[in-house]
């Protein structure tokens, strides 16, 4: 079994700030790293909590004749301002010992870069129906579960990988 390394047990239970569920859990670890490369060996785990801004939006449709609202989901990272949008939010416990970067970001700019996002995400999606209406419905600070990982390969040596532990993806730092 794999043991984190890292800073000590950050205590979040009286922060505000909610956690992302990692749907990667350390125990899966090498499982992920094995199925990126098999020759990768992991040395050292740091468990990571990044800062981000999660945004819930609703706007009405007209389709059919028949009216409705839609919900999305909008995530922007607080240190770069990178914005994606997410389906299925889930929220979960606070990584043990993880590092918790502070936000760079002010919120006022990063909500107007998701409501932009959403905009834009919004007038792709109906192309054929009517929207009206986008209404920022919350807007909350969130830490998503990384794991930065100090691994060795045989033929590349000592490497660093990020792998995000809600979708299992990965970057070579």
């Amino acid at each position: 079994m794999i043991e984190p390394s890292g800073s000590p047990v950050v205590d979040v239970a009286d922060d505000r700030e909610a956690w992302l569920k990692a749907r990667l859990p350390l125990d899966g670890l090498e499982r992920r790293v094995a199925s990126i490369d098999a020759e990768l060996t992991i040395d050292r785990v740091e468990p990571i909590g990044f800062p981000y801004l999660l945004c819930l939006y609703r706007w009405n449709t007209r389709r059919w004749g028949m009216s409705r609202q839609e919900l999305m989901n909008c995530l922007v990272d607080r240190c770069q301002g990178v914005s994606t949008t997410v389906e299925g939010i889930e929220f979960g416990s606070p990584l043990r010992a993880a590092t918790l970067p502070a936000p760079e970001l002010e919120t006022p700019p990063l909500e107007r870069k998701a409501r932009q996002h959403v905009m834009q995400v919004r007038r792709h999606r109906l192309k054929r129906r009517s929207a009206s209406g986008l209404e920022l419905i919350r807007c909350e600070t969130v830490r998503k579960p990384l794991w930065r990982l100090t691994a060795h390969h045989e033929r590349h040596g000592d490497l660093e990988l990020l792998i995000d532990a809600l979708n299992g993806g990965y970057y070579l730092l």
